[in-house]
């Protein structure tokens, strides 16, 4: 076989071998594989929906929410709901698009973004105390 060159060369190979593969008869099924596919076809699940199928293909990572309100995937912080801080949550997205990226919680999408680090930095954030030392009479 000759070295491939192109993407588009090896997309015609790759085809002109699944046409040979899928219509020769296979000795462990006694038929081809398309006759086969076609006697089973009736049998064959549709997804729920578009967008359960889509989701089935995302990857999924869990990362721990910083008091920042950030999380970290590849080296590049992004920005998350408040709500979120201190909690692990489970991301999932397409690694050439985390535009798509989104927090799954409770059935719910949260979308996150690359962070801004001159926005994130003048963010108000509800971060008190655990201990209030002012009820267990400590002077303040």
């Amino acid at each position: 076989m000759d070295s491939i060159t192109s993407l588009d060369q090896f997309n015609r190979l790759l085809k002109d071998y699944m046409r040979s593969y899928n219509t020769s008869v296979h000795s462990g099924i006694g038929t081809t594989p398309m006759e086969r596919y076609q006697q089973t076809r009736s049998a064959i699940r549709s997804p729920k929906s578009r967008e359960w199928l889509e989701e089935c293909f995302l990857n999924r990572i869990t990362r721990k929410v910083n008091k920042d309100s950030t999380v970290s995937i590849d080296k590049v912080s992004y920005d998350v709901p408040m709500q979120f801080i201190s909690s692990k949550v489970e991301i999932r997205f397409l690694p050439d698009d985390m535009s798509s990226a989104f927090i799954l919680c409770e059935g719910e999408h949260y979308p996150i973004r690359p962070t801004d680090k001159n926005e994130n930095c003048r963010t108000k954030r509800n971060n008190t105390p655990s201990i209030d030392y002012s009820r267990i009479g400590g002077e303040g």
